[in-house]
């Protein structure tokens, strides 16, 4: 057999064997898939269905317990257990009501009465009941019955259903995204849904029904694997061939490998055939070749070792919350790494969304005042606004088209990197000061660019390279994390001192800031008053409109509180209808004026609540308590109680007025 015959087989051996294990394996494991896939799609289906079911089934006991209720409060008036059932089967929750038991309402004999549609005739199927069917005659409803003993001595039955026709299969076939079908006595069963069902399972927990889900045929894809693999042994067969002709040209082969060698390409390596003194050459080739690869290869992993150390270092800076420590930090060890002789880190101004401001800077910027921009203005300006990257020289006071403000740094050569995340969206949390919007704790949400790192100069005077900005890009979002981190961090602050109905400050914060404003009233003798507000008969008007429309009246409460103090007194929900406001430097008198002036501003005019729905006006009125720090209390607990006390004299003196705690 001649050398490339024996190549040729070779390689052909190596290479299609594995094709052909690894093509064997991956049908086995497809076949596999597809079985499990498809049980597991049939087993979710089960599951929904009989989820589904029993959910509605519980929704037809609730609704026959609710009609009986109604006839048991009502003393018996089936008007009123009319009424109810009528609700229900407007509402969708059932179809009907029938004043009898199951069996009644499924019987040829009219019932008493009935809401909804018809009591269907024929088989009902108890939802209380362990053995749902027993397989006497078509299924048409489900049902589930209460009863009520009445003061006569009689019982009333009432039997709530849901009608078992096609739309009702269908809709849990959507839900299940099945095709079912009603196992009953019909001789044309009951189908819904539009799956391709090539499995079938079969359910009957609450309805005897057959599930079929869809099966996954995999013979597509056994078709484009052989094909794959046909195609792969064409391949292998021509490359074995082409590399049988090479071989005899080991010379010209290895010609070519120096010359690639000597353009950079390190993975070249030249084949040896027997042991002449070609082959001898070829060895010696390929293991300079692998050496010096070696080399490349350790330098290269150095070089990543010490930026994963850099990215380390700026992960670990972001576990504190000095903002401007660990932009610093991030700048120094940026320009030590880049070798800039100068750097900054600019930030979008709070105040202005449109205005970057320095937070960092090292090195000789040029300016006498920290670093300022406009976005889209100046070369920081400009690479803001375009947010990609940038390096250069500075030329003439201009890098390319953009040319330097006379407010930011300036310098013979940059490389800046902007930095994107969540917007701005507070200043420094100032413990004690109130909130202007229920909405103040929410997430900042998803914005353009919140920075810039910039450095300047680099050491010999050279100008930044690309390799430069990936290594920048690296802190430059540690700076991203670092300024995410600490407004999540003052948000989570904020959120836990307020109450998410109104926005005032909760519980929590005005115990502190009672304690506080205890202290420095001890401890300069100045005073400072407490109001407590309370909404009166607010139960009246939760029992008369519900809960949301009292948490229209408690938000709107809030507004007008909010509107009738100064920016220095601070409004607490101190819980349910009752709120607190705590008004430092003011006395008795001061604290007075403040409480007529807000039972004016809540009975001034009406509350205006649901709104969308046409609207209702509400007169509502406060009764206040008036307490002072230093006059009736010297303790946060005493001042409250001091408070409260008023509060009670307020309400037993009629309401809607104030009255002072004594003294």
């Amino acid at each position: 057999m001649s050398l490339r015959s024996r190549l040729t087989t070779a390689f052909l051996v190596v290479v299609l064997g594995p094709v052909l294990v690894g093509a064997v394996f991956v049908a086995a494991v497809m076949s596999q898939l597809s079985d499990s896939r498809g049980e597991a799609l049939a087993n979710s289906a089960v599951t929904m269905v009989d989820s589904t079911l029993g959910t509605i089934c519980e929704r037809i006991q609730a609704s026959a317990a609710a009609v009986a209720l109604n006839y048991s409060n009502s003393s018996g008036s089936e008007a009123d257990a009319v009424e109810m059932a009528a609700l229900l089967v407007d509402r969708s929750v059932i179809d009907g009501v029938v004043f009898s038991s199951i069996d009644t309402a499924g019987a040829e004999a009219a019932p008493r009465a009935d809401v909804g549609v018809e009591a269907p005739d024929g088989a009902w199927v108890d939802c209380g009941e362990t053995a749902a069917y027993a397989g006497a005659g078509p299924i048409e409803a489900l049902g589930a019955q209460a009863e009520v003993q009445a003061a006569d001595g009689s019982t009333a039955v009432f039997s709530a259903f849901r009608v078992v026709d096609v739309e009702f299969l269908g809709r849990i076939a959507r839900v299940a995204d099945a095709e079912l079908v009603l196992q009953d006595s019909r001789t044309d069963p009951l189908e819904a849904g539009a799956v391709d069902a090539g499995r079938w399972d079969f359910t009957d927990a609450f309805l005897p029904l057959s599930i079929g889900t869809t099966a996954t045929d995999v013979t597509p894809m056994y078709w484009t694997l052989a094909a794959m693999v046909t195609a792969s042994a064409v391949c292998a067969m021509g490359l074995a061939a082409w590399l049988a002709r090479s071989t005899t040209r080991p010379l010209a082969e290895l010609s070519a490998a120096a010359e690639r060698v000597s353009e950079g390409d390190l993975d070249v390596r030249v084949p040896a055939h027997g042991r002449d003194e070609v082959a001898h050459l070829a060895f010696a080739f390929n293991r300079m070749t692998a050496q010096t690869q070696a080399y490349v290869q350790a330098l290269t992993a150095s070089r990543d070792q010490m930026r994963g150390q850099l990215g380390r270092l700026g992960q670990t800076l972001t576990a504190t919350l000095d903002l401007d420590r660990i932009l610093e930090v991030i700048l120094d060890t940026a320009m030590v790494t880049a070798g800039a002789e100068a750097g900054v880190v600019m930030l979008v101004d709070v105040d202005d969304a449109d205005q970057l401001r320095q937070r960092a800077g090292e090195g000789d910027l040029g300016i006498d005042q920290p670093a300022s921009i406009r976005i889209g203005q100046g070369i920081i300006g400009a690479i803001a606004a375009s947010g990609a990257p940038a390096h250069g020289r500075i030329t003439g006071g201009a890098l390319g088209d953009w040319h330097r403000a006379d407010t930011e740094p300036d310098a013979r050569t940059i490389v800046a990197v902007p930095f994107s995340g969540r917007q701005p969206v507070d200043q420094d949390f100032i413990a004690g000061r109130q909130p202007s919007e229920p909405d103040l704790g929410a997430a900042p949400q998803p914005g353009g660019v919140l920075g810039v790192l910039v450095l300047y100069n680099r050491v010999a005077g050279e100008a930044f390279e690309s390799g430069d900005v990936d290594t920048l890009r690296t802190f430059a979002g540690q700076a991203s994390v670092a300024v995410e981190n600490v407004l999540l961090h003052r948000q989570a602050q904020r959120l836990s001192l307020t109450d998410p109905l109104t926005g005032l400050w909760n519980y929590r914060f005005m115990q502190t800031s009672l304690r506080r404003e205890a202290e420095r009233t001890r401890r300069y003798q100045r005073p400072s008053a407490l109001l407590a507000i309370d909404l009166d008969r607010f139960k009246a008007v939760n029992d008369a409109y519900g809960h949301p429309v009292g948490d229209q009246v408690l938000i709107e409460l809030a507004r007008r509180i909010t509107a009738q103090i100064r920016e220095v007194d601070l409004a607490f929900r101190h819980g349910g209808e009752e709120f607190m406001v705590l008004l430092p430097e003011t006395d008795a008198a001061g604290a007075e004026v403040v409480a007529e002036r807000l039972g004016r501003a809540v009975a001034c005019r009406p509350f205006k609540v649901n709104e969308s729905s046409g609207g209702r006006e509400l007169r509502v009125s406060v009764s206040i308590g008036v307490a002072v720090l230093g006059v009736h209390a010297d303790s946060a607990t005493a001042v409250l109680a001091a408070a409260d006390e008023a509060l009670y004299a307020a309400k037993a003196a009629g309401r809607g007025t104030w009255r002072t705690a004594p003294v």
